[in-house]
């Protein structure tokens, strides 16, 4: 009897850690130059063209916060996107899929823990000054990478004020 209440009690406590997101690591963080609403375009546009598959095939939720003035970029892998399909995947080539760069939504911020699905990586900018944004990069290394080049490459093309 007392071996079948331990074997429940493991299954219940992995059972209910399913479905759950680790926090994942802070990779980078820095002040740069530039706009976080034309920093956080400016990246999701790089990354959607480079051409690397990992990379291009990343989906993307934009967030805007008036609040606290920032944008949030989130990436997800194709496969832990809830609700994707065959039938709308772009890896399916009958699927019928929507190409276009995703539009920011605005809400408000409101800091909690992370409940959605895995993400590849989260990018935070965040108002710093008028000219300047803290920026923030938690995620795996691979593509956190590769998504902070293209940030920087961004900020370096922003005008700096004379």
């Amino acid at each position: 009897m007392k071996k079948f209440v331990v074997i429940v009690t493991i299954l219940l406590t992995g059972c209910a850690s399913i479905g759950s997101v680790k926090d994942k690591p802070q990779l980078y963080d820095g002040k740069l130059q530039g706009n976080h609403a034309s920093l956080a375009r400016c990246v999701v546009d790089r990354l959607q063209a480079d051409s690397r598959w990992v990379i291009s095939s990343l989906q993307y939720n934009m967030w805007e916060y008036p609040d606290i003035a920032a944008s949030e970029i989130y990436a997800y892998a194709l496969h832990q996107i809830p609700e994707m399909y065959a039938r709308t995947s772009p890896l399916n080539p009958d699927a019928v899929f929507d190409y276009s760069a995703p539009q920011p939504v605005s809400r408000a911020y409101a800091q909690s823990a992370y409940t959605g699905p895995e993400y590849s990586f989260i990018l935070l900018l965040k108002r710093a000054d008028n000219a300047t944004v803290l920026a923030t990069l938690k995620g795996n290394k691979y593509e956190g990478r590769i998504a902070w080049e293209n940030l920087q490459a961004c900020a370096s093309a922003v005008k700096k004020p004379e």
